[in-house]
């Protein structure tokens, strides 16, 4: 019960940053883009020497290489992302397998708010490896149809309110900035892969530069502090500390807001020849995110179909998501989320000599929980920690814990 208490006493004081002039979710949709891409990789070897000389020597090893890109862009009008990740994995006297996994989105809003929108996406998944006898191949989905809502990446903002929390403790400005100056702020950090191709290597120190023009003209700050120490404080939540150490307060970005999409997906191509290709289904797709303070996020996911065949609304599936971020520090950041995999089936009953389609109860009710900590250890390079609970309906339940490296591009 006291670790409850701690944990909301937490929210509450890390929610006080509405003090300020702005929140978060006063963020409105801009023309936005950006990109990421990192690298992670890890190496297992083991060797069990027998007490009995007769019995060999066991050697066991293991590795991973994956690699992920990402990038989007945001208009009132216009959104669209895409990812891929790819890897390459293998075991002792085992063959070398690679995967990749691509997925873009795309919608096209009616009008200039977060109203009605049209939406298409395209994803694709493969795994070198045999089934049946047979080689695998690309699995290809599409998916279009309308939607309601809009979820906005407020993370620009989240950093300026950083800013100006920084420069009133550090008494460079003697009040919060004003509403106005703050969204201008916001949209300057938001531009940074503009700044980045325009000036090269002294993008950061025009950014900074822009901002701090955007704080003398607000009139809260100290003209003899403005300068070095605004410059500093500035540069410690955008890019760097003193000691050269990343500030990656803001590595999961801020979302607030959810959107609702109805539409048609089909599969094109199952992973393998020898699998038939289903009918296309009815899918319905949801998600929500609030940014709770600085340090806070929670997301929320449901993705649900039937298939157009006799078992039409009879049978579905369904996937749910639910995630919490906290950022514990500059250096530590805390993540847990939540994975329910829930399936219908139907049979077949004779009624009065005529075959009907019944639903069963579920047949599947698969769950995960996972939680685990990241840790910041140098420039682009952090270290994660996460253990995890499975629960497999009518098989399993499985225990599970990984370390992973990652080495961050860009």
């Amino acid at each position: 019960m006291k670790l409850l208490k701690y944990f909301f006493l937490s929210l509450i004081i890390s929610s006080s940053v509405y003090a300020q002039n702005v929140k978060i979710t006063d963020y409105d949709i801009p023309v936005s883009s950006a990109r990421q891409a990192f690298l992670t990789g890890f190496y297992n070897w083991s060797e069990t020497s027998p007490l009995d000389s007769l019995t060999p020597k066991n050697i066991t090893s293991d590795y991973r290489i994956d690699g992920t890109f990402t990038q989007f862009y945001t208009s009132p009008a216009w959104a669209w992302n895409l990812g891929l990740t790819g890897a390459i994995f293998g075991k002792r006297d085992d063959t070398t397998r690679y995967s990749y996994a691509f997925n873009t989105d795309v919608s096209k809003y009616f009008s200039d708010s977060k109203g009605f929108f049209v939406n298409g996406a395209f994803t694709s998944t493969y795994t070198r490896q045999k089934e049946f006898g047979v080689e695998n191949r690309p699995v290809i989905n599409l998916f279009g149809g309308l939607g309601y809502g809009r979820q906005v990446n407020a993370t620009p903002l989240a950093k300026a309110l950083r800013i100006d929390d920084e420069l009133r403790k550090s008494r460079v400005t003697s009040k919060y900035l004003p509403k106005t100056t703050m969204l201008n702020i916001a949209r300057i950090i938001d531009r940074e892969s503009e700044y980045r191709a325009k000036y090269k290597q002294i993008y950061e120190a025009k950014i900074i530069e822009d901002i701090q023009k955007e704080i003398a003209a607000s009139g809260v700050a100290d003209p003899g502090m403005s300068s070095s120490m605004g410059y500093y404080r500035i540069q410690s939540v955008l890019f760097s500390r003193f000691d050269g150490t990343v500030n990656y307060n803001f590595t999961n970005p801020r979302y607030y807001g959810g959107d609702v999409r109805l539409g048609v997906s089909y599969q094109v191509l199952t992973r393998n020849e020898k699998i038939g290709t289903p009918n296309p289904a009815l899918e319905v797709r949801g998600r929500y995110g609030y940014p709770i303070g600085l340090n806070h996020q929670v997301l929320f996911a449901l993705n649900g179909r039937t298939f157009f065949d006799s078992t039409f609304g009879k049978t579905w599936e369904a996937e749910g998501a639910a995630d919490y971020w906290y950022n514990m520090s500059n250096r530590v950041q805390f993540n847990a989320g939540y994975r329910l995999t829930l399936q219908r089936a139907a049979q077949q009953v004779l009624v009065n000599g005529i075959f009907e389609t019944v639903a069963e109860d579920f047949s599947t009710a698969n769950h995960r929980l996972f939680a685990g900590f990241i840790f910041y250890l140098e420039n682009y390079i952090t270290l994660s920690l996460q253990g995890a609970y499975d629960y497999l309906h009518g098989t399993e339940e499985r225990f599970s814990t990984n370390v992973i490296a990652s080495f961050i591009i860009f």
